[in-house]
């Protein structure tokens, strides 16, 4: 694991996106633990370090198979409460179309089922101690963001770059309009520090 901030790394072995940790006594939130592939390799090092007992959430800030695809495997090993914004969680069911025929083709990858039920997230919550949630809808229609003091876990809300703040390629989109705002919105906390869900952890502004 790599350390970011205190309190907060950034995993080594999830597949398909960026995966995180945070830490708060003798809990342990795993963030976007990636594709159903990686999940054996996220448990073993969680499970190295020491910390596969204390885990007890999954953040997922979307639905997209490359962030929530490994959550089934964390839950099953810990018992652990998967969070996942309400819209997301209906394409995940069935009972919402995505929005365009790219993501309506992304939605036939079967995702593991999450045994226990999904925590439902509309913004505002704080599903884990010190962290707050942002809806950030565009990407996906239930894409969220959480907070962390100054650490900001963007999904795929937005991506880093030397000029700053950039949204994901169009195809991707569900939404242009709301994606856009989301931008904005994002870029107007004032994160220190940026942790996407591809691409390295980026400094926004100094300490």
């Amino acid at each position: 694991m790599e350390s970011i901030y205190p309190s907060v790394y950034r995993l080594q072995r999830s597949a398909g996106s960026n995966g995180y940790l945070l830490l708060d006594d003798d809990r342990v939130a795993v963030v976007d633990p990636g594709l159903p592939a990686g999940g054996g390799k996220v448990l073993e090092e969680l499970r190295s370090a020491g910390l596969l007992d204390r885990v007890t959430d999954v953040l997922v800030t979307h639905a997209d198979l490359d962030h929530v695809g490994a959550a089934a495997a964390v839950q099953g090993a810990t018992g652990a409460r998967v969070w996942l914004g309400r819209a997301d969680a209906e394409i995940l069911e069935g009972k919402r179309q995505p929005a365009t025929r790219f993501r309506r083709l992304l939605a036939r990858r079967k995702t593991p089922e999450i045994t226990r039920g999904l925590e439902l997230l509309e913004g505002g919550e704080e599903p884990f101690p010190g962290v707050m949630t942002i809806a950030t809808p565009g990407h996906t229609p239930g894409h969220m963001v959480f907070t962390f003091g100054d650490v900001v876990f963007a999904g795929d809300a937005v991506r880093g770059s030397n000029d700053g703040l950039r949204l994901m390629p169009g195809f991707l989109t569900s939404d242009p309009r709301e994606a856009k705002a989301s931008l904005e919105l994002i870029a107007g906390l004032g994160a220190r520090w940026l942790c996407p869900g591809h691409g390295r952890v980026r400094e926004l502004r100094e300490a």
